[in-house]
């Protein structure tokens, strides 16, 4: 197919995403963008990531350049896969529903070939790897039984804490917990039980595992780990990565746990307010808490002189700062 002259596509720069695209150039380096040229550039993408076609534009996927360089780039995919570990292709595999009905020959093909990769016996192996732990995650997804999927996520059993730690199996781990049922997590809870619970909250990628737990347990599981979590609360409140495990159980713990963490902020509204992670914490609290703990949180803020004003001018004080006024009535929002 012959693409017609349309002229370059209006889009972020092909060699710089940060720059600006004018009407036929980047206004930052010059490069042109013709379509013709990124459906060339697709000829040599021989890297076997089966998610880059959805950072392209819609109009991409749609032209029949576009079309025949991903055809092109299929068979050098699968020279990069281990001939063992392929097996027969499903036959009955469908596009996924989001797909333009132009691109789905081109997109089912790019996108099967982790679906059937073997996983059974090599989760852990699998889960360190950037495109092995996409073929697991698959796998948790579209696995037949609740029992075939605790045999995948079981194989993670003694590596739970490995993969907390690592950039590709902490996806895998946060799949295993979003797909598996409650009574299923246990092993997961328990070896995190057997460090600290803390150091996990505060990790970069274990702060992730922390937030999905919340969202899926039981609060019964999670009674532990929340104990821990209110030992060195204010600090946490404070920290990086720990604040968004702090807002995420204000969100969706259990009805105790937010009473228990918003009791604890009440205590420590002073050094909380002057910090930007601790003034997110305490926006999320006035939002989602009981009714009676939003008023005894805002009263305390009302009470520490001068503090409403400065939280209001730093980055995440500002909504704190309006949900206080919302909350308080009377002479206490006039006094505020």
């Amino acid at each position: 197919a012959v693409l017609p002259q349309t002229g370059p596509v209006r889009a972020p720069c092909f060699f710089w995403p940060n720059h600006k695209m004018s009407s036929s150039a980047c206004a930052m380096c010059s490069a042109p963008m013709p379509l013709r040229s990124v459906a060339g550039r697709l000829t040599v993408a021989t890297s076997p990531c089966n998610h880059w076609l959805a950072y392209l534009p819609q109009r991409l996927r749609e032209q029949p350049e576009f079309l025949a360089a991903s055809a092109a780039a299929i068979p050098a995919i699968h020279d990069l896969l281990p001939q063992e570990d392929l097996v027969k292709r499903r036959a009955d595999r469908q596009a996924s529903s989001d797909c333009h009905p132009s691109s789905k020959a081109a997109d089912s093909e790019l996108l099967s070939w982790g679906d059937d990769l073997a996983v059974a016996g090599k989760v852990w192996e699998l889960s360190q790897d950037p495109e092995g732990c996409r073929c697991v995650q698959q796998a948790l997804e579209q696995a037949g039984s609740e029992e075939e999927r605790l045999a995948v996520a079981e194989e993670l059993h003694g590596h739970v804490l490995q993969a907390m730690r690592c950039p590709h199996g902490n996806h895998v781990l946060q799949k295993c917990i979003a797909t598996l049922r409650p009574q299923d997590l246990s092993f997961i809870i328990s070896e995190l039980e057997g460090c600290s619970v803390l150091q996990v909250t505060r990790h970069k990628y274990g702060c992730r595992i922390i937030q999905r737990l919340v969202e899926n347990c039981h609060a019964r599981q999670l009674q532990t780990l929340v104990e821990d979590l209110l030992f060195d609360l204010p600090t946490t409140c404070r920290h990086p990565y720990g604040n968004y495990v702090v807002q995420n159980l204000l969100q969706y713990g259990a009805p105790e746990h937010r009473h228990a963490v918003v009791s604890t902020l009440g205590s420590e509204v002073r050094g909380l307010a002057s910090d930007s992670y601790g003034c997110a914490v305490l926006a999320m609290a006035l939002a989602h808490a009981a009714r009676e703990d939003q008023v005894a949180l805002a009263r305390a803020l009302l009470r520490e002189p001068g503090l409403l004003p400065g939280m209001a001018c730093m980055r995440h004080g500002h909504a704190a700062t309006r949900r206080v006024l919302e909350i308080l009535e009377g002479e206490e929002r006039e006094d505020a």
